[in-house]
């Protein structure tokens, strides 16, 4: 039953990216094949991160109320046909306004799984699955990529659409298929965890104070560097395609398919992240805050070698994001789910999740634009110092992580 629930958790995920990621692959043949201006062709990446991030923050609230397979379902299918209709749209306006609903409901997957691997995971296997499922990120990345490259190759940008579009649809079907099948093994075996009080409207989910608990487990301050990791895993994962062709010449299939190594390294990140925790820093928010000190000492290296060697440019690239990758499965995948004690796993999700697309949607459009106006070089150093602030923040959040652990929760690992 768990490694039905897992798969089925992953290749939802895992599609979420195909049918997402693909606009981010296709810009720069958007931009020379529809002649859309960079702030156009931004503001429609723009427009997703945005939708997603306000989404994030009402589906995870939503996730702790709602049927969560229901959720997942929806945002599924109205995704493939928000895909679909991407094909066939026509003008910048009328494509922002469907990847914008696309956002929106892409938003109504992630929360809610969380939600799921607390209800049906036993406490010792809980965080490895929460992990390996944030392998999917890295795996679908460069699959979007890679399929898009060869796609645009074969038969333009609009085919890939229509693709991703069948590609969730179906998956949204193969979803609620295999759900069901997991709820009647839960069912037959008795081997569901008990709901935690409050997954029903318990006391526990009355007693969250939202103000308190943002203040005193440092998670304002988390969300602020949340903003960052969005912004450096996001905006820079969208604009390296057209960074490396600007920068060095190469076409825009080469550009997309030349940046398929990066996702091959992110996906380190995942593992590294959890084996950093394990064996070194024994803290999620200390183990994120080293990850921004790494992106930032690879983002220096960049800009000193930008314009000299497109291999270290493309290794210093992969470096950084790999180590947002490592923040992210720490912030997100593992993090929220200690509060599902609290019957408060899919919302704490929805709100941090939030904070890494609000990063993304502003980059989106804000690194093109700051490249046209200062150049990739004044960009990337605006980049570092985003990291390493952001390594800051974390560094000063671990205690009271450490304490609102212990006195909230009740979790006394370190």
């Amino acid at each position: 039953m768990e490694k039905l629930l897992f798969w089925l958790c992953w290749i939802a995920y895992f599609s979420t990216y195909i049918g997402r990621l693909n606009y981010s692959a296709s810009l720069t043949g958007i931009i020379l094949s529809e002649g859309f201006s960079k702030g156009q062709a931004g503001m429609i990446g723009t427009a997703f991160f945005f939708a997603y991030g306000a989404g994030q923050f009402v589906s995870g609230f939503l996730g702790d109320r709602l049927a969560p397979k229901k959720m997942v379902f929806t945002g599924l299918m109205v995704s493939g046909l928000c895909n679909l209709a991407m094909a066939g749209a026509k003008s910048s306006g009328l494509m922002t306004a469907v990847w914008c609903v696309n956002g929106l409901f892409q938003a109504f997957i992630w929360s809610p799984m969380i939600r799921l691997m607390y209800e049906y995971y036993k406490t010792e296997t809980r965080m490895k699955a929460c992990v390996s499922l944030n392998s999917s990120v890295p795996i679908g990345t460069m699959a979007a990529y890679g399929l898009t490259a060869l796609v645009i190759w074969l038969s333009g940008w609009r085919t890939m659409f229509v693709l991703a579009g069948a590609a969730l649809i179906g998956t949204s079907l193969f979803w609620i298929t295999g759900m069901k099948r997991v709820e009647r093994y839960a069912a037959e075996s008795g081997k569901m965890e008990e709901m935690p009080s409050g997954e029903t409207g318990g006391s526990a989910k009355a007693a969250v104070n939202w103000k308190s608990l943002l203040i005193q487990s440092g998670f304002l301050f988390l969300m602020m560097a949340l903003f960052v990791q969005g912004a450096l895993k996001d905006g820079v994962t969208t604009w390296v395609p057209t960074y490396i062709s600007e920068t060095y010449g190469l076409s825009a299939i080469l550009a997309i398919t030349s940046t398929m190594v990066i996702p091959v390294f992110n996906l380190l990140g995942v593992y590294l992240a959890s084996f950093a925790n394990l064996h070194w820093f024994r803290n999620e928010v200390r183990t994120a805050g080293a990850f921004f000190v790494v992106s930032a000492a690879a983002i220096l290296v960049l800009r000193l070698s930008s314009g000299r060697s497109m291999a270290v440019s493309f290794l210093m690239l992969a470096l950084a994001t790999t180590a947002m990758m490592a923040v992210n499965t720490m912030l997100i995948a593992v993090l929220p789910s200690y509060f599902g004690v609290i019957g408060r796993a899919s919302s704490v999700s929805g709100l941090l999740n939030s904070s890494v697309y609000a990063g993304g949607a502003v980059s989106t459009y804000g690194i093109g634009a700051l490249s046209v106006a200062l150049g990739w070089n004044a960009t990337i150093v605006i980049w570092f110092l985003m990291a390493a602030v952001s390594a800051v923040i974390c560094f000063l959040t671990v205690r009271k992580w450490i304490a609102y652990r212990k006195e909230v929760l009740q979790i006394w690992k370190e």
